[in-house]
C-alpha cells in the first residue's frame, strides 16, 4: 500500500476516534435528571386558590406547573440542593424517545437562581410544556454546574402518564376563583370635585373585592381610608374624606360583610399621593383606599381544597 493511502486511512482514523473520545465525554460531563418508564410520578394538589401539577425528579428535585387563581399557568424548577450555576439555563424540547431523529426546538433561556423557585418560566412557554408532553415530548431545562464549568446537568420532563393527569389538571383549574388575594387586596375608587358618590363602575370593583373576601376565610379586616385634595378649607376637605370612605362602608356592609371586620378612617388632604399643583394631581388624590388583611397561616379548610370527584 503507498504511503499517501496510509497516510490518509491513519488520518481517518483519527478522527472517527476523536469523534468518539468527544461523544463518550459528552454522556460523561452531562449529569441526567428525570423519571423514567418505571418511576414516573405525576402528583395534583390545590384548592380554589391554587392547583399544582408536578413531576418528582429523582434524586433532585420536581418540576412543577403551578396556577394561581386569576393568573396564567407558569412553570417552576424546584431543588434543594442544586447544582446548577446561577444565571441564564437553556429551555428546549427534545423528541419523544421514540422519535429521536426529529429536530430539538430551543426556546431560549430562563434566570436560574438558587432560591425557591430556582427557575420560573413565563406563561407562554409553560403552556408549550404542557403541550409538547401532551404530544409525548420532553420538556428540558440544561445549565453548567456550579463546581466545574465542563460540566452540565440536563433536566427532563417525561411524559409517562402525563394524559391520565392533565384531565384533572384542568378540572382542578375549572374551580379556581376568578382572582387571587394580591389582585384585590389594594384597591382604590376616585372621586370627582366635591363629590362623594360611587359610581357603577366603583361598585362593580367593590363586588369583586367582596366576592373574594366572601370565598376565603383567611381574610380578617378590611381597612378604608378617606383622602381629598386641598381645594377648600382644610376642615370641609376632612369631613368630605370621611363622606367618602363611608359611602364605600355602607355599600360592604349592605353586600353582607361583617362590620366587625371594618375599621374606618378619613384623612382630608392629609396624605396627597401626588401634587395638588395640578387637575391630574388632585384627581389621584381624591381617593378611598381599600387595605384587606389576611391570616396567612391560618390553614385551607377541607371544603375548599381540590377533592377529584369520585371515578376520576
Amino acid at each position: 500500500m503507498q504511503p499517501f493511502i496510509l497516510k490518509r486511512l491513519d488520518h481517518t482514523l483519527l478522527t472517527v476516534l476523536m469523534l468518539v473520545l468527544a461523544l463518550f465525554s459528552g454522556q460523561i460531563n452531562a449529569l441526567q435528571y428525570g423519571s423514567g418508564i418505571e418511576d414516573t410520578e405525576w402528583k395534583l394538589s390545590g384548592s380554589i386558590f391554587e392547583c399544582r401539577f408536578e413531576q418528582v425528579l429523582p434524586d433532585y428535585g420536581n418540576g412543577v406547573f403551578y396556577h394561581q387563581a386569576g393568573e396564567d399557568i407558569v412553570f417552576q424548577l424546584e431543588t434543594r440542593k442544586n447544582l446548577m450555576k446561577e444565571g441564564r439555563a437553556g429551555v428546549s424540547i427534545t423528541p419523544a424517545p421514540w422519535h429521536p431523529s426529529k429536530k430539538s426546538e430551543h426556546l431560549g433561556y430562563a434566570n436560574l437562581i438558587d432560591d425557591l423557585p430556582n427557575l420560573e418560566l413565563d406563561s407562554e412557554r409553560s403552556n408549550q410544556f404542557l403541550h409538547a408532553l401532551l404530544e409525548g415530548k420532553q420538556p428540558v431545562i440544561t445549565r453548567r454546574t456550579y463546581y466545574d464549568e465542563s460540566k452540565f446537568i440536563k433536566i427532563h420532563l417525561s411524559a409517562i402518564h402525563f394524559n391520565n393527569f392533565y384531565g384533572k389538571y384542568l378540572k382542578c383549574v375549572d374551580q379556581l376563583l376568578p382572582m387571587n388575594f394580591s389582585q384585590v387586596a389594594r384597591s382604590k375608587i376616585y372621586f370627582g370635585g366635591g363629590k362623594e358618590g360611587l359610581s357603577p363602575e366603583d361598585e362593580e370593583m367593590l363586588d369583586r373585592v367582596i366576592f373574594y373576601m366572601n370565598n376565603d376565610p383567611r381574610v380578617f379586616a378590611l381597612y378604608i381610608d378617606g383622602h381629598s385634595d386641598n381645594r377648600g378649607r382644610r376642615y370641609d376637605n376632612r369631613q368630605l374624606s370621611k363622606r367618602r370612605a363611608e359611602a364605600v362602608e355602607r355599600y360592604f356592609i349592605k353586600k353582607g360583610i361583617n362590620p366587625e371586620m371594618v375599621t374606618l378612617r378619613f384623612h382630608g388632604q392629609r396624605y396627597p399621593i401626588a401634587t395638588n399643583n395640578t387637575s391630574s394631581g388632585r384627581a389621584k388624590n381624591r381617593r378611598v383606599t381599600i387595605r384587606l388583611e389576611q391570616r396567612e397561616d391560618m390553614a385551607i379548610p377541607a371544603e375548599l381544597q381540590f377533592v377529584l370527584p369520585e371515578g376520576s
